[in-house]
């Protein structure tokens, strides 16, 4: 009984990590996240702008975030809205896994790196 204990607290502790060793910078978030999810030719990629967003290189992401990020404040941040809102929510067609949308809160919440903007 004890072995079988031990064995699910190190799977669960191996599975919490990996999610808490995800880096929460620009470059990451761009990469791992909204390039595969979000930048396909028909939607937020340089060939297209959908919205005038595009999240296919970390400099077009980094342009585009600029606008929709506010360093500190997910809450009020329209990325961090359109990503977790009932109706709309994007992307239409996949929505992103709820550790993708946490990493990209703490990226927000920790004051954006690498975006550039000053926190207020």
């Amino acid at each position: 009984m004890h072995r079988l204990v031990l064995v699910g607290a190190i799977a669960l502790a191996a599975c919490t990590q990996s999610d808490n060793d995800r880096p929460a910078t620009l470059e990451y978030v761009t990469e791992a996240i909204l390039q595969p999810s979000c930048a396909q030719a028909d939607c937020h990629s340089s060939l297209r702008r959908e919205r005038g967003y595009a999240f296919d290189t970390v400099a077009e992401a980094k342009q585009s975030l600029s606008l929709i990020v506010i360093p500190t404040d997910p809450d009020d941040s329209l990325l961090y809205s359109t990503l977790t809102r009932q109706i709309l929510r994007m992307p239409y067609d996949s929505p992103l896994p709820d550790n993708d949308i946490a990493l990209i809160r703490t990226w927000i919440t920790d004051g954006a790196p690498g975006l550039g903007l000053d926190i207020p």
